[in-house]
């Protein structure tokens, strides 16, 4: 799969590194993921190590079982979303993670997040956000913490419980089961207009728009190099936080495409349900 991708990531004005990324690529499947941790970084490294690796072991399985009413790719992913936060609830650690992860499987791709790190992709109309801020003041969001017995606090900002500035992670013992680790998935299918990817964390999305992201891509071009200057612009626009990012160019992956423009099929999304 013809894919090229960068990655720059600083420390910013924190005092650690908290964030982790990962890219795993086989023969049909290709996956970018930015993890932005918080209360530490074994969150985000245990889940860096572990959902991807699942995902695929689980679509193997669910490809060999050759069922008649087989899982979908989707529901395969909120599966291992889910593992990855048993996993890291299963460890001696009460630090979160928020994630944003984006695998393309042909000419298909699934986009998914928890928490406030996004993914964003190229097409003709600019940059269209495949992903959705899990913040606690979405009212969808407030209904589902406050139904079940707890509380979003305006601390600076909307916080679970006064603590978390997030809705929907992976880990947060503690703030469980307000703080969810359902993500939201985007089913769909690459065209000729889609030129790059960029998955990122807040500490970009703070300070930049879609748009500055997607422009300083498409005049870089180089996709190690766009990753960098993304992440200089992030810190030189008064970013504090860690700042993650990822760039991938599909370039060459959907220049023989028969579709033109990309086409959402599902959106998968069972927190508030």
């Amino acid at each position: 799969m013809k894919i090229g991708y960068g990655i720059a990531e600083e420390i910013g004005f924190r005092p650690s590194m908290e964030d982790a990324h990962a890219i795993w690529e086989e023969e049909d499947v290709f996956s970018a993921e930015v993890y932005d941790g918080h209360g530490g970084s074994m969150a985000a490294l245990l889940v860096a190590e572990f959902l991807t690796p699942h995902f695929l072991s689980l679509v193997r399985e669910e490809r060999a079982r050759d069922a008649p009413e087989s899982k979908t790719d989707p529901e395969l992913l909120r599966a291992a979303y889910l593992a990855a936060d048993q996993y890291i609830c299963s460890r001696p650690t009460t630090s979160g993670a928020a994630a944003a992860t984006i695998h393309v499987l042909g000419d298909c791709f699934l986009a998914a997040n928890v928490g406030d790190s996004r993914v964003i992709i190229g097409a003709r109309s600019g940059a269209v956000q495949l992903t959705v801020d899990h913040k606690p003041d979405l009212p969808e969001e407030r209904s589902r913490i406050e139904a079940l017995g707890g509380r979003v606090i305006s601390m600076g900002v909307p916080r679970v419980e006064g603590m978390l500035a997030m809705s929907r992670a992976l880990g947060d013992s503690e703030l469980k089961p307000y703080v969810s680790p359902e993500p939201r998935i985007v089913e769909g299918y690459l065209g000729t207009e889609n030129d790059f990817v960029v998955v990122a964390c807040d500490g970009v999305w703070d300070v930049l728009t879609l748009q500055e992201v997607m422009d300083t891509v498409r005049e870089v071009a180089d996709p190690n190099q766009a990753a960098q200057k993304i992440v200089d612009l992030a810190l030189a626009s008064g970013s504090t936080d860690n700042v993650s990012v990822i760039v991938l160019d599909l370039r060459d992956h959907t220049r023989g495409l028969a579709r033109e423009k990309m086409e959402i099929v599902s959106v998968l999304d069972r927190a508030n349900k």
